[in-house]
C-alpha cells in the first residue's frame, strides 16, 4: 500500500556508473552509496530483473541498476538515426574508458587516457534485442565536442 506522498524519480550518471533512486513519501529505495537526508528512510534498491533472449544476454535500461555491475549486457539507448534499441554493455565502456579505466595504476595514467583518447568522439553499434542485427550507431560524445558545444553556448553570467 503507498500512502499519500509524492513519487520522485531521479536517474543520472556520476563519473563512470549510473544509478537510480525512487522516494515514495519518506522512503528512498537508493544505490549503494548514496544517503538520505535526516527523516528519510533509505532502503537499497533491489536488484533488477531483465529479459533474456535467445542468445541469453539480458538487456534493458541501466537506470533500473542497483549498481554498473547490475547492468544488463545489452542497454537501452536512442540511436543516432531516432531508433531504439540496446549497446552491447562491452563495447559501450570500451568506447566510454570504462574499460581503460580497469587497468589504470594511478591519476596520471587516467589524465594520460583522456588526453590520448577520451576527447575523441566513438560510435557504437546499436542491436536490436537479439544483439546481433544492427539498427544504428550510438554517439559517445568526447572531450572534444562537448568543451566546443559549451563554448558555442552563450550562458548568462548572472
Amino acid at each position: 500500500m503507498v500512502s499519500a506522498g509524492v513519487i520522485v524519480v531521479a536517474a543520472g550518471v556520476i563519473g563512470l556508473g549510473t544509478g537510480s533512486a525512487l522516494a515514495i513519501g519518506p522512503t528512498l529505495f537508493a544505490p549503494s552509496g548514496v544517503t538520505t537526508e535526516q527523516g528519510i528512510n533509505a532502503v537499497p534498491m533491489p536488484a533488477p530483473t531483465y529479459e533474456t533472449n535467445s542468445n541469453g544476454l539480458t538487456y534493458g535500461s541501466a537506470a533500473d541498476s542497483d549498481k554498473p555491475e547490475n547492468e544488463p549486457d545489452l542497454i537501452r539507448v536512442l540511436a543516432t538515426n531516432g531508433k531504439e534499441g540496446y549497446v552491447k554493455k562491452t563495447e559501450l565502456e570500451d568506447a566510454d574508458g570504462t574499460t581503460a579505466a580497469r587497468s589504470f595504476k594511478s591519476p596520471e595514467d587516467a589524465v594520460a587516457w583522456q588526453y590520448s583518447e577520451g576527447l575523441k568522439d566513438r560510435t557504437v553499434a546499436v542491436y536490436a534485442s537479439d544483439g546481433e542485427t544492427v539498427i544504428g550507431e550510438f554517439l559517445v560524445v568526447g572531450a572534444e565536442t562537448q568543451q566546443k558545444s559549451l563554448s558555442s553556448t552563450d550562458l548568462p553570467l548572472d
